[in-house]
């Protein structure tokens, strides 16, 4: 049988020479051009997935926020309902709370350590329940340290302690910590700032009754000084009045704010209390403001209102449309509408 052509062309490429190996695909490798590019690119999708990453974080932690808000707005139905009233805010901020006083104008811890029980809390406020002077004061000293998640906003800090800085003014049942649980959130008192005090000296009857009270009948907020106030007290409806609310803190050192330095479980104070006397702000630098609400969030600060509905408010809000949301008997319900 014959050969075909391949196979003679071949055998005369192999006798002359002239078989050649094909050359291999070579890599070359990118070119500091093309690296250049690569980078560029790079970069660019990180700027635009970056803002849209961190904006879903914002999220998530302002949707736990409102969590939190609405779980201490049911707490406070729930201490109306069995008490009749929104937990009181105590006698001032030389006073933490009492297991042996009470919920009502007898009780000289503030709206926090009323709701511990409505809170899945009972057993830290029922720390040194019916004990010596002595051991209940260990008590309440162990209760400042004990910080609650519930109380904490995630966009500004974890819930955990933080310093302890008022060395001016003595706890009068209890000693000052190095650390305390703190709270990012504060009960309202009303539209008008009015000045509230450390309390009595003591908690004799004689003490608490010869005390100079600040004008309660003034405060036309929810919970304030030795505060009761109930559902038919907020003429402007629930739906209307804000309960509690995010509050502001400097950023310059939290710690050393006037309105950050104690514990969360003491009476009524900056602390733990606001005033609706002008819009929310946000967390800023240089700014010692200790009697307005404000927030770390972006955009407003977020509140919950007395029929336990969370709200969020934008810092753009006006003065006069916060002021009525705060005051429960300006006879305004409508609010609302100028947001």
């Amino acid at each position: 049988m014959g050969r075909s052509y391949d196979e003679e062309k071949v055998e005369v490429a192999c006798k002359t020479g002239s078989f050649a190996m094909k050359p291999r695909n070579v890599f070359h490798g990118l070119g500091l051009i093309e690296l250049l590019v690569v980078l560029a690119i790079v970069s660019l999708l990180m700027a635009l997935l970056l803002p849209a990453v961190q904006a879903s974080r914002e999220s998530v932690r302002r949707v736990s926020c409102a969590n939190h808000l609405k779980q201490i707005g049911l707490a406070a139905t729930l201490h109306h309902d069995s008490h009749g009233h929104f937990p009181t805010d105590g006698w001032g901020y030389q006073w933490i709370g009492d297991p042996d006083q009470g919920f009502g104008q007898d009780q000289p811890g503030g709206w926090i350590y009323n709701l511990l029980p409505y809170l899945e809390r009972g057993d830290l406020r029922e720390l040194g329940r019916g004990d010596d002077p002595a051991v209940k004061r260990n008590g309440l000293n162990a209760l400042t340290q004990v910080p609650l998640e519930v109380f904490h906003c995630p966009t500004r800090r974890q819930g955990r302690l933080y310093p302890y800085t008022e060395m001016n003014f003595p706890l009068r049942n209890a000693d000052a910590p190095l650390e305390a649980a703190k709270s990012d959130y504060a009960i309202c008192a009303g539209h008008e700032d009015i000045p509230v005090l450390g309390g009595p000296r003591s908690a004799s009857p004689a003490d608490v009754q010869g005390y100079a009270w600040p004008p309660l009948h003034a405060m036309t907020g929810v919970s304030f000084v030795r505060s009761q106030i109930g559902y038919p007290d907020v003429l402007d409806g629930a739906s209307n009045t804000i309960l509690v609310g995010e509050k502001y803190v400097s950023l310059k050192d939290q710690s050393q704010s006037l309105g950050d330095d104690q514990t969360m479980y003491l009476g009524d104070d900056a602390d733990i209390r606001r005033w609706a006397v002008a819009a929310p702000i946000p967390d800023r630098r240089g700014m010692a403001d200790i009697s307005r609400f404000g927030s770390a969030h972006v955009t407003g600060a977020q509140f919950v209102l007395c029929d336990g509905a969370v709200r969020h408010i934008a810092f753009s809000v006006t003065h006069d449309v916060f002021q009525r949301l705060g005051n429960r008997r300006d006879g305004q319900p409508g609010a609302w509408a100028g947001l």
